[in-house]
């Protein structure tokens, strides 16, 4: 069974690759009618959307996990919906490309839980480092303009607004 799971993968994602070329033309990450830069979709690209994907949607489950605990607490209240809107964008990214968006693979019941609402920020600092550095990593790779100014507004937020938030906190 398991053979035949990643036979039929493997074909979705040949068939995909081979079928799936964007349109030329300005693109713009939160816009629905708008058309993605030329390129054809690749495995790579697919695995760093879905790592992208992931990493917010986990940050963004923490954080509820933070807010279940501990109440409506800053910075946590604030960051989940901006970690929403993360994921938003990179969901979008697949959605222009025909794919299905992967669903979270995260419950408040799996991620970390903290003693204190100190010690969910000291570990928000981490988070939100982390998040830094696997954008600069996917970044690395030859993106789609559309998939790239994405990947980018992330980092930005992550680093310019969510750090010194859970910095100021821990």
């Amino acid at each position: 069974m398991t053979r035949r799971l990643v036979l039929a993968v493997m074909l979705v994602t040949l068939a995909s690759s081979a079928q799936i070329a964007c349109d030329d033309g300005p693109s713009s990450p939160t816009s629905p009618t708008s058309t993605t830069s030329s390129t054809v979709l690749t495995v790579e690209l697919r695995a760093a959307l879905e790592r992208g994907l992931q990493d917010e949607y986990r940050a963004e489950t923490i954080y509820e996990g933070v807010v279940a605990d501990f109440g409506q607490v800053a910075p946590f209240v604030n960051v989940i919906g901006a970690e929403q809107r993360h994921s938003a964008a990179i969901a979008l990214m697949f959605t222009r490309r025909a794919l299905p968006v992967p669903a979270s693979a995260w419950t408040v019941a799996t991620v970390p839980h903290f003693p204190t609402v100190t010690a969910a920020c000291a570990a928000g600092v981490v988070a939100e480092r982390e998040n830094i550095a696997l954008y600069d990593d996917l970044l690395k790779q030859d993106l789609p303009a559309d998939v790239r100014q994405v990947f980018e507004s992330n980092r930005s937020a992550s680093l310019l607004a969510h750090l010194p938030a859970f910095q100021r906190c821990a």
